[in-house]
Parts: structure tokens; sequence; C-alpha cells
């Protein structure tokens, strides 16, 4: 669905978390939609890439990172100075429906907020829509990856993809349909979009019935704008991926896990007290793929903690463990 080759503007310097990096605007167009105004809106996306100091380029490793659903990119921010302190390359860059790269742009992370502007412009909120979403972010990953190759001399063979969430499953289906990377990091999510459908329905399902006034038609439009018929097609659509119908088994990455040898990693890290990710599904998930496994956390919930470290700490040692072995001198 690509029409062109994308267009890369930049770099701008850029520092987070106390690291200094080079920010690029990539436009790379696709038609998610069918809808001129949507399609231009989610085809341009900014990307971060932060090399360690004191490693040859082609010598470094590097880990891209995928953040949760209409999360920025930036809230994935504290993995860098982990990855930086091993001498490893991290590079960040937004996913649809998020931060920069959305029609609202208001960073809050809602999904019903980022959804809603597309029932005023006549799109449907299916399954087919998601299944495109993850055809293009595996063909930016690509466009990512050649960036940091390109531009920056990063062209090792050694190359991980982190997720968080809905990132896990993004990133999952360009490792296993596209054999993106060598090593999948995922937290808080697994590669099984069905299973992950039906865990997720029953934690979003209650924040719309408690809205007061839950009802369709006009009365809903004029209260709450276009959010509650957006979160009740978001619903739907969990239905549908439930369902493992055509549209979830192409856009599902654990449709294409025996493409994925024991050469290269699976890894998930899940909480045990998590409301949205089924401790068994990432099990299962897991055992799927030959070199595959799964770390479960006492306390931790979806990014919070119960008790014990944050959740944050929790995934910086997840990262040094499993890439003790491309830490650099």
């Amino acid at each position: 669905m690509n029409s062109a080759m994308p267009v890369i503007y930049g770099p701008d310097p850029i520092t987070i978390e106390g690291c200094q990096g080079s920010r690029y605007w990539v436009h790379e167009a696709y038609a998610f939609t069918g809808n001129a105004e949507v399609d231009e809106r989610l085809s341009g996306y900014p990307v971060a890439v932060f090399q360690p100091r004191g490693r040859a380029p082609e010598e470094t490793p590097v880990v891209i990172g995928m953040q949760g659903m209409c999360v920025p990119y930036l809230w994935n921010s504290f993995i860098v100075p982990t990855l930086l302190d091993m001498q490893i390359a991290a590079v960040l860059f937004e996913t649809p429906f998020a931060g920069e790269r959305s029609m609202v742009r208001n960073s809050l992370g809602e999904a019903a907020t980022e959804l809603a502007p597309l029932l005023d412009r006549d799109v449907t909120i299916d399954a087919s829509l998601l299944d495109r979403m993850m055809q293009a972010v595996s063909a930016n990953l690509q466009t990512v990856a050649e960036l940091a190759a390109n531009r920056h001399g990063l062209c090792n063979g050694q190359r991980a993809l982190f997720g968080v969430s809905l990132g896990t499953l993004m990133a999952s289906y360009a490792f296993t349909k596209d054999g993106m990377g060598n090593r999948l990091l995922g937290t808080i999510g697994h590669a099984d979009l069905s299973q992950f459908a039906r865990s997720y329905k029953p934690f979003f399902a209650p924040l719309i019935t408690s809205l007061p006034g839950r009802m369709i038609g006009r009365l809903a439009k004029m209260v709450f704008g276009k959010s509650v018929e957006a979160s009740l097609d978001f619903l739907a659509m969990l239905d549908e991926l439930s369902a493992d119908g055509d549209h979830c088994t192409h856009a599902n990455p654990v449709t294409y896990h025996d493409r994925v040898g024991a050469d290269r990693k699976v890894r998930f890290l899940v909480g045990d007290s998590d409301p949205v990710v089924r401790v068994d599904d990432a099990r299962h998930c897991a055992s799927r793929f030959s070199n595959g496994d799964c770390y479960v956390v006492p306390g931790m919930t979806h990014g919070e903690s119960l008790f014990g470290p944050s959740f944050i700490d929790h995934v910086r040692y997840y990262l040094v463990t499993q890439l003790s072995d491309w830490r650099g001198r």
C-alpha cells in the first residue's frame, strides 16, 4: 500500500533522560483508511536515535522500541539510559494513533479520543483497520532500521524489538511475519492478538458502561461527541478480533510462529496482577516458540506495581538480563 519512498527530514537534536540523540521526521505514505486527511496525518512520524559513545557503530547492537496503545513514543524514554549504559543503541518512533501521529495529538493516551475523529470522517473502526496498522508498522520498522544504518552506521546484525502492551503485538508481527530482528522483548503483552482482545475487552468495557447516560444516537453525540460511539466501535472491533476471523488471523503475530527458529529469542515480561494480560495466555504464547519464555512478576499490574520495585525498574532489569551478552566493554 505504500505509494512512494519514505521522505526523511532532519536530524534535529533531542535530549531525553539526560541522553542526547537525533530526531527525524519521516513521511511514509500509507493507505490506512482511504480517507486522504486521516491517511496523511497517520503517515508522518518522529524517530529518535540514541547512540552510545566509545563503541564503533558497526559493532553496536540496536533496540527499537514501541509504546502501548495511543501512548506517545517518548513514554518509552526510560529505556534509553539503560541501553546506552550497556553501549547498545536505542531507537524510538511513534506508532499510529499516538502522540504526534494522530488526529488529536493531545498525548493523553486515550483510545476512544484517538478514534473518535474517524467517525466524523465516516471511517469504519474494525479489525481490518488494525490489520492495516500492523502492516504499516512493520514497514515503518524496516524504514527506521535503514535510517539508523544509513545515517548512523548502525548496521550490526544484533537487533532487538522491544514493546510495551500493544507495542508488543506490533513488534511481534514484524518479528514473526516479516523476520525483523533476532530478539523479541515484550512487556505487559504477548504475541497472540486473539487472546489479547479477549482479555482486554473485560477491562475496557466497564470504562464505557460506567459513563453516565451510556446511549447511542443524538444524546450521546450531543453530550459526549463521538467518544461513546468510538468506544462502542472499539469494543465491537475487540469482539471481531477475539472471534479470530480472517483479518485477525492475518494480523495475529502468532499465526507466523513457525517462521521463528531457535536462533531467535522470544521473551515476555508480565505481571501476576495484570487485569488486561492473562498470565496463562502469555505463557502459552511463549511456549509456541522454540526459543520462547515468559517471566511473571509478583505484584505487577498493567504498567504499575502494587508493591516492590516500579514497573520501570522491572523493565530496566529485564533489558539488562536479556541483553547482557550484547553489552559493550
